[in-house]
């Protein structure tokens, strides 16, 4: 009983807490810059006695870059001589794209902006493709940072706001980047506020109503990336239809992508992870982090995860720690998993919230196939699913995978159907242990609910009989 209540006084102090610490209202914090140092920086403070020469100039470059580049105009046009030392358009003005060319050509900078908004205007024209920051989104190519002290970057529709190439590494700060669309078809109408092909950090920033055809409405992040969004705020970001997945965030193969201390909120994918999309070959962490009011409106069964989904793949893992998902939904016709779907991967929800999500097919909570489901010291309360079938309110395991639940709470959830609270598949293996499971509601198996003939679920080490 002591473990039980615990637990849920544990899960209301971390609602609370997490709200009452959300970007949102931390903003002000974040201008401030106290305390915030990315591993980049750490990093170029211990580098050194590399030979005289090298040392000297070395050590230019390094006065160089402490010193940035300071755009001094919010006009949009290109550096007359990228390479030559200076910032400067053919008004002796320096913009944003022209500070970015110039830091590309001289290998790396910093860039700091003033609390204005940088409109990006210069379509792509001919141009199409070009990767060099001349027109449409700026390129990041080398190492950059960019200070923007409360600024706005709005693509307004003319493409994604930043592309961080191949070997690029970008790291964005106080900034709120919107208005930009990834078009097209295929792999380049992915990330509509920036795609990522090498490393990037997003730090005390707003990413924020951006849109992609494919996938990431707000970040795509491609294969072999590392991406990390820390105290900053996803919000308002959706995909269309090709296929539409990841409004908020989508990770592409075999990458790296950490989500700590941030708000995921009103996101939106035609298809699956209306909040963040994994892959199957990637490893997703959410920490300390709300995700609020998503939507995911795939029709299919495999489809949905309002929230979170992790797509199918042996070694696809998605690690929930500290965290609130609240509130999201998937709509679709057979729409499965509110809070998280799993589709064949492996996911650890620990000391966490899931509370308030809704499916039309089941798993209002969470849905799991095949694979591997794990939660610990959870609360999983108040989720709900519709009547197309609807059943596992809290979570539904589909396949032949399997569910562990240790010292959780599964409370207050409700299913049209079948089990209310938790619902097993025939070939599916669910062992719940020292966890309340009660206050569920269903018209079969109100809390727990075995389908016919398994005998996979047990709670305590007690044989849950299938229903007839």
């Amino acid at each position: 009983m002591r473990t039980r209540s615990l637990a849920g006084a544990a899960a209301s102090a971390l609602a609370i807490s997490l709200l009452a610490g959300s970007p949102a209202l931390a903003h002000d914090a974040w201008a401030a810059g106290e305390g915030q140092e990315s591993a980049r920086d750490q990093s170029d403070r211990h580098q050194g006695n590399r030979g005289d020469d090298d040392r000297y100039h070395g050590k230019q470059k390094d006065r160089d870059r402490q010193q940035g580049i300071r755009v001094t105009t919010t006009a949009d046009t290109v550096d007359a001589g990228p390479g030559d030392g200076r910032c400067a358009d053919v008004h002796e003005e320096c913009s944003l794209r022209a500070a970015v060319q110039e830091a590309n050509a001289s290998g790396g900078g910093t860039i700091e902006l003033s609390k204005g908004t940088y409109l990006l205007t210069l379509r792509n024209g001919d141009a199409a493709g070009e990767d060099d920051s001349a027109t449409g989104d700026l390129d990041i190519r080398a190492e950059i940072t960019i200070k923007g002290n409360g600024g706005t970057v709005d693509a307004q529709g003319i493409d994604r706001g930043f592309d961080v190439l191949v070997g690029g590494w970008l790291s964005v700060r106080d900034l709120t980047v919107t208005g930009g669309v990834a078009a097209g078809t295929g792999l380049p109408a992915s990330g509509g506020g920036l795609r990522n092909a090498g490393t990037l950090e997003v730090q005390r920033s707003a990413i924020t109503g951006n849109s992609a055809v494919r996938a990431g409405g707000g970040i795509e992040a491609s294969d072999g990336s590392t991406t990390t969004v820390s105290w900053s705020r996803l919000s308002g970001n959706s995909t269309g239809d090709g296929p539409g997945n990841g409004g908020g965030l989508h990770l592409t193969g075999a990458g790296t992508v950490d989500v700590e201390r941030s708000a995921v909120t009103g996101n939106t994918a035609a298809s699956e992870g209306g909040g963040l999309w994994n892959s199957g070959l990637g490893t997703m962490t959410v920490d300390r982090s709300i995700v609020v009011g998503n939507t995911a409106s795939g029709a299919e069964a495999t489809m949905g995860g309002g929230g979170l989904f992790q797509e199918a793949g042996e070694s696809g893992t998605l690690v929930v720690t500290r965290s609130a998902i609240k509130d999201n939904v998937a709509d679709g016709a057979s729409g499965s998993g509110g809070g998280i779907l799993n589709d064949q991967g492996t996911l650890l929800v620990d000391r966490s919230l899931i509370s308030g999500n809704s499916a039309t097919r089941a798993g209002g909570g969470i849905e799991a196939n095949v694979g591997t489901t794990t939660l610990e010291r959870s609360l999983l309360t108040g989720n709900s699913t519709g009547d197309s079938p609807g059943n596992g309110g809290g979570l539904h395991l589909t396949g032949a995978g399997t569910v562990d639940i240790d010292r959780s709470r599964v409370t207050s959830n409700t299913a049209a159907a079948e089990g209310g609270g938790l619902w097993n598949s025939a070939t599916g293996t669910m062992t719940v242990t020292r966890t309340a499971v009660r206050g569920n509601s269903a018209p079969v198996g109100p809390n727990v609910f075995q389908d016919g003939p398994g005998s996979g679920l047990t709670v305590d080490g007690e044989t849950v009989p299938a229903t007839p």
